[in-house]
Order: C-alpha cells, then sequence, then structure tokens
C-alpha cells in the first residue's frame, strides 16, 4: 500500500470520528477481528483496536450514544462533552494507521487529524442545534441515523477504494470550511437568544424602541453617504437578528441589524447591517410587504412577506421584546401604506 493510501485512510478515519467516533472504532475493530479486511503491514498497528477491552468499551459507548444522539438536546449535550474527546480520537486514529513513524511525523499527523475530527465534529454539533431550534424531535432521529450510515458507508469505501475515500474526506471538510462561518452565525444568534430568553424580563417597548433613537457615529456616516450626503432624520430604530431570508438581495440570515426609518424616504427602511468588515447599509422598499407578529419558544419574530411573491424576511427579538416586535408591526405596517393627500 503506498503513502497516498495511508494518508487516505488516516483522513477518512479521523473524519468518520467526528461524527461518530465509538461507532468508527467498533466497527473497524470489529472487520480486524472477524477478519472482514486483512491488514497490510503498514496497519498492523490497528490491530489494537480488534482487542476485547477495546470491542466492549466502544460497543457500551456507542449505545449509549446511539440513543442520547435521538433526543433532542441531550444530543448537543453530548456533542458538548465530546468537543475533547473526538479530536484526541480521531488524532489516535491516524497515528494507528500510518504505523512506526518519527516522533515529529506523529505529533503533525496528529495536529492535522485531530483539526480535520474537530471540523467534522463541528458540523455535526452545529446542524444539531440548529435541528433543536425545531421541537419535532423526528429531524434528530433521521440527522443520527444518517450520520451512522455515513460511517458505514465510509469505512466500507476504504476497503474498496481507500484514494476515493479520502477524497471525499477532504471534499466534506472544505466544504465545511467554507459554510463554517454561516453556521457559526446561526450558533451565535441562537445562544443569544437562549441567553436573553432566560435572563432577561419583560420590558416596555419604550426602553428598547426610541422613538427618536441615535446612531453610532459609524452608523450615522453610513447612512449620510446612503442619502447622499444629506444628514438622515431618524424617526425610529430598532436592533435585531434577521432570521429567514428569502429573495430579498442585500441581507443574509443571523445578522445583528439596526432597523432604522427616516423621515426623507417613506415607504422604506434602512438596514445598518454588523459585518465583520464594518458596518454595511441596505435600504429595503415596504412596496407590497405585510408585517405580522409571530411569537417563537425562543424569540418574537417580525414576518415581512409579499402576497405576489415569494419575497420573505424575519426579523427576530428576544422574548422579553415582545411589545417591540408588536409594536413594529403597527410601524411597518404605517409605513408600507401611502397616506393621503
Amino acid at each position: 500500500m503506498d503513502i497516498i493510501d495511508q494518508l487516505s485512510i488516516a483522513l477518512g478515519l479521523a473524519t468518520l470520528a467526528g461524527l461518530n467516533l465509538y461507532l468508527t472504532v467498533l466497527l473497524t475493530g470489529l472487520a480486524i477481528r472477524f477478519h472482514w479486511v486483512v491488514l497490510s503491514v503498514e496497519h498492523q498497528d490497528l490491530n489494537v483496536l480488534s482487542h476485547p477491552g477495546v470491542l466492549v468499551a466502544a460497543g457500551v459507548f456507542f449505545l449509549l450514544e446511539f440513543f442520547s444522539d435521538k433526543i433532542p438536546w441531550v444530543d448537543s449535550l453530548w456533542d458538548t462533552v465530546h468537543t475533547l474527546i473526538r479530536p484526541v480520537g480521531g488524532a489516535f486514529l491516524a497515528i494507528q494507521t500510518l504505523g512506526s513513524t518519527e516522533p515529529a511525523f506523529d505529533v503533525i499527523i496528529a495536529l492535522l487529524a485531530g483539526s480535520a475530527t474537530l471540523v467534522s465534529h463541528g458540523f455535526k454539533a452545529s446542524s444539531r442545534l440548529a435541528i433543536n431550534a425545531s421541537p419535532e424531535p423526528v429531524s434528530n432521529v433521521v440527522a443520527s441515523v444518517a450520520e451512522d450510515v455515513v460511517v458505514v458507508g465510509g469505512l466500507t469505501l476504504m476497503t474498496v477504494s481507500p484514494k476515493l475515500a479520502g477524497a471525499l474526506a477532504l471534499v466534506f471538510l472544505i466544504l465545511v470550511i467554507f459554510f463554517a462561518p454561516r453556521l457559526l452565525r446561526r450558533i451565535r444568534a441562537f445562544f443569544s437568544l437562549l441567553y436573553l430568553k432566560l435572563t432577561s424580563p419583560a420590558v416596555d417597548a419604550e426602553s428598547c424602541f426610541d422613538e427618536h433613537a441615535k446612531l453610532s457615529a459609524d452608523e450615522d456616516v453610513i447612512l449620510t453617504k446612503s442619502l447622499q450626503g444629506k444628514r438622515p432624520e431618524v424617526q425610529w430604530a430598532a436592533s435585531c437578528i434577521t432570521g429567514k431570508v428569502k429573495k430579498i438581495p442585500g441581507l443574509r440570515p443571523n445578522f445583528k441589524v439596526k432597523l432604522v426609518a427616516e423621515s426623507s424616504n417613506p415607504g422604506q427602511v434602512y438596514f445598518l447591517i454588523n459585518r465583520r468588515g464594518g458596518i454595511v447599509e441596505q435600504a429595503l422598499s415596504l412596496s407590497d410587504l405585510q408585517a405580522v407578529h409571530e411569537a417563537r419558544f425562543f424569540s418574537e419574530d417580525v414576518v415581512l412577506y409579499s402576497l405576489s411573491d415569494a419575497r420573505k424576511l424575519v426579523l427576530r427579538f428576544h422574548r422579553g421584546e415582545r411589545k417591540v416586535a408588536q409594536e413594529l408591526v403597527g410601524k411597518l405596517t404605517e409605513l408600507a401604506t401611502p397616506s393621503l393627500p
């Protein structure tokens, strides 16, 4: 077996360990013990996985994960506990796959494999948090079964074509890293709303929804540029988090924004969006948009939607700001309704 095959198998095992470490160890150990696969000379160190003690331990922990992984919130707690365990397990599997090497090379492989495991673990954990935001348990079961199927399929593919398995693992990791900012924003928004739900009492609308809201210096500069040098006359402003966005250019989910109504431009609002590069402004015409308040478990949502097309925008406030969300619906409806001469 050439070095590319060895590295591919190491990468594949490390990636699968991030999805389900115990199933990966259990199936690999059983395959070796019952001679479903014949280890090459380079992979003899993997024989340790076929030890009865290792198989029993992996089997017990897999059963625990099998059931906990299908219960909403219990699965997220389990993932939190395994944030350190899975990368260590993935690094161990990769080192054992490569056999006897130089100590310095072992350290490099351990770091790379542990990072690969951490990336796949992060994908699993963040996707479960997103799933748990919905109250029904079916999606948890489907996701858990799908992850187990991927592990079984990935291990099987390694015995047939290690290079293909390694290539697929690499593509998966690249895609996860590419979409990581979106996942992180979703996690941050979720925990922000959860924290405020648990710690914030109900407040009066006036304390958060200021009729004469002041802009920060950066927000003032950005909005002045948008108005072609004219100083904005703010009617009101409200801070929130964007939720689902559909067919509305310039806006994306899970960003902190300040929604601003400016007196010289009736019928539209401005979004001041906090991004890593700074504050970005985006105007939105309220023409043909309806506004409605919807109470959710973690948030108070203001939904803007069109009856004539598929445009939709969800603005999320924490549970203590129900009055803010309700009043905002009225203000948006007022702006969207042309005033009579």
